[in-house]
């Protein structure tokens, strides 16, 4: 594991974040930001979310939507044990510590969609890059992610703790190319401001093709 992605762990494996982040669901499940009726173009009878944190995003769901079925990934085992213990005897929650790049053991063509949250605009571009292509192996025919990353492709080379917002460097273009690389509709993207910078993440709605 690289340095960069192990800074990255360690970033997020006690950050107080989690605790605040529980009270600012508004941004992704309210009508106005583009989040929501993306995400309700999605299938979600197998769902995984990527990068889960504490599972916020999931208890959500558990409330307000119907699914049959939904798997957990963090790349710290911190956060799956603390998901483990917040779903307990819910049998529709699989959980999964991967390694940050990849979605193994996750079977090819088993899931009908994927989402990731205020995560992945921490990544770096390669391990973005990686991920588009595990999920598209992951995808069913149809199936669709939905994904947050950053649009922040100023000062390349710099820490990702030193840029606005903590944005990794990527770009709304870099990311498409690299979906289209990856086997990818790209259905729609949106330019999203965050805390104040402008148009600093986008929001990027993928399909695999049927054929």
């Amino acid at each position: 594991m690289s340095d960069h992605k192990q800074q990255i762990k360690r970033d997020w494996a006690c950050a107080p974040y989690y605790d605040l982040a529980e009270k600012s669901l508004w941004p992704f499940w309210s009508e106005g930001p583009p989040f929501l009726r993306m995400f309700d173009t999605c299938d979600l009878t197998s769902v995984v979310e990527l990068a889960c944190g504490h599972g916020r995003h999931a208890a959500y769901l558990s409330e307000h939507y119907q699914f049959s079925h939904i798997t957990l990934v963090d790349i710290n085992q911190s956060n799956i044990d603390f998901c483990r213990r917040r779903f307990d005897g819910n049998d529709r929650f699989s959980y999964l510590t991967n390694s940050g790049s990849d979605l193994a053991p996750l079977r090819c063509s088993a899931y009908t969609s994927l989402f990731c949250y205020d995560a992945m605009v921490h990544f770096e571009y390669d391990d973005v890059f990686a991920y588009l292509k595990e999920i598209h192996r992951i995808l069913r025919p149809t199936g669709r992610a939905l994904l947050h990353h950053s649009n922040n492709d100023q000062n390349p080379g710099a820490r990702y703790s030193d840029s606005p917002c903590w944005r990794n460097f990527m770009s709304s273009k870099l990311f498409a190319h690299a979906a289209i690389r990856s086997g990818f509709l790209v259905v729609e993207q949106q330019l999203v401001d965050w805390a104040g910078e402008a148009q600093i993440d986008c929001v990027t709605l993928l399909v695999k093709p049927s054929r």
